[in-house]
């Protein structure tokens, strides 16, 4: 954490006067002590005012004025509201006071206290000095923070690089070899091994799917994951997203649907990277949505004419409270349903990356035991929509 200079570092032990002195003894204080800005008059433990060098030494260069004070109370020379600060603010606090309560105190300086008590006077030329040391300080500290989370960032590219090699390499071969066994009609497994080697295929599967999505997690986060853009139907991606969906929504006993525009909407976009958008909300809706229930697709172009994709899901929904947790990375909701399907907890974090880098947004809609909506919205500008003969979707 970086470092905070305060008031305690320009203050300057000095002398007081009564209420009683004369102007003639502030005259002579100031004109021994030249580096002092002002001194402060006391009634008591009260501060009854402060008298600034500048004005003082002004007004007794008229002799008139000179001989006038000389012997006349220091009280008719005090300014009775001088800027009062606590040795314990920070060098940015009392520079905002200056600026917004007492101007005048950049030529006339301020009065310091201690635990509430006088402890001596201050100079707004040295409270400029370390705000420019504070701020060169910082400069430093933050191009210190910057360097070492450069660092890291290699750092994390390089070991990132090398796990997608390491693991991916031999993942896929595991993953091809369960596949040839499962489809080998010349030597069929039995019962029992053909569920072992499924259960291969899909733990494979699922810890490929983890890489894949840290590995764009990170790519995104770091500002370095691209979209190859083109443009591509949004029925077609919605279609593809959903076949890949389909088999597990049968199994959960949902309902599957869509409801699309009947206009063709034509999306500038990563039709890959949209399909992967697609691809988690249908299956957050399908982890999380109760045998009978129903996951559905709708489309419609917003007044402001910004495409929206929601997957509207009749599932077990989620407070206010768990969406930002559903939107954290490794953010996993507690439910009984979660406890039955694996999940890798960076769906929904990759999703509004995804979007936020196609200039979109993911918005949330839930509640418990009412379903959850989650719309995909993409600019107007991305957007192109021509009229077509209805088609069933």
């Amino acid at each position: 954490m970086a470092s905070v200079f305060r008031v305690e570092r320009l203050l300057l032990a000095a002398p007081t006067l009564s209420a009683d002195a004369t102007g003639g003894s502030a005259y002579d204080l100031l004109l021994d002590r030249p580096e002092l800005p002002g001194v402060v008059v006391l009634s008591g433990d009260r501060i009854a005012g402060y008298v600034d060098r500048n004005s003082l030494l002004t007004r007794f260069a008229q002799h008139l004025m000179r001989d006038f004070h000389m012997k006349r109370p220091v009280t008719l020379l005090v300014d009775r509201t001088p800027l009062i600060v606590d040795a314990d603010a920070t060098i940015a606090e009392l520079t905002e006071r200056v600026s917004h309560d007492k101007p005048s105190a950049l030529t006339a300086g301020f009065v310091i206290l201690r635990q509430g008590r006088y402890a001596g006077v201050g100079d707004a030329r040295d409270m400029l000095k370390l705000s420019v040391e504070e701020a060169r300080k910082r400069s430093r500290e933050l191009a210190e923070a910057r360097d070492r989370a450069e660092t890291a960032s290699k750092a994390k590219s390089l070991f990132l690089a090398n796990m997608s090699h390491e693991l991916r390499t031999p993942l896929n071969a595991v993953i091809g070899f369960a596949q040839l066994l499962l489809s080998d009609k010349r030597k069929p497994l039995d019962l029992g091994h053909a569920d072992y080697v499924r259960d291969i295929h899909e733990s494979g599967q699922h810890l490929l799917d983890l890489i894949n999505d840290v590995l764009d997690l990170s790519k995104a986060e770091s500002g370095k994951l691209t979209l190859q853009e083109e443009l591509s139907d949004l029925r077609s991606l919605v279609r593809s997203a959903m076949r890949l969906v389909q088999d597990r929504a049968e199994k959960a006993e949902l309902a599957l649907s869509s409801s699309l525009l009947d206009e063709t909407v034509e999306l500038i976009c990563d039709p890959i990277k949209v399909k992967q958008i697609l691809m988690n909300l249908l299956s957050n809706a399908v982890k999380f949505t109760p045998a009978g229930g129903s996951v559905t697709v709708v489309s419609r172009i917003t007044e402001t004419g910004d495409l929206e994709v929601a997957v509207i899901d009749t599932g077990v929904g989620m407070t206010e409270e768990q969406i930002p947790i559903a939107l954290s990375t490794f953010g996993q909701i507690e439910h009984s349903l979660n406890r039955q399907h694996q999940g890798t907890g960076l769906g929904l974090p990759l999703t509004k990356q995804l979007l936020e880098l196609h200039g979109g947004a993911l918005e949330i809609d839930s509640a418990p035991g009412k379903g959850t909506t989650m719309r995909a919205l993409f600019p107007a500008a991305r957007v192109s929509l021509r009229a077509a003969v209805l088609e069933a979707c």
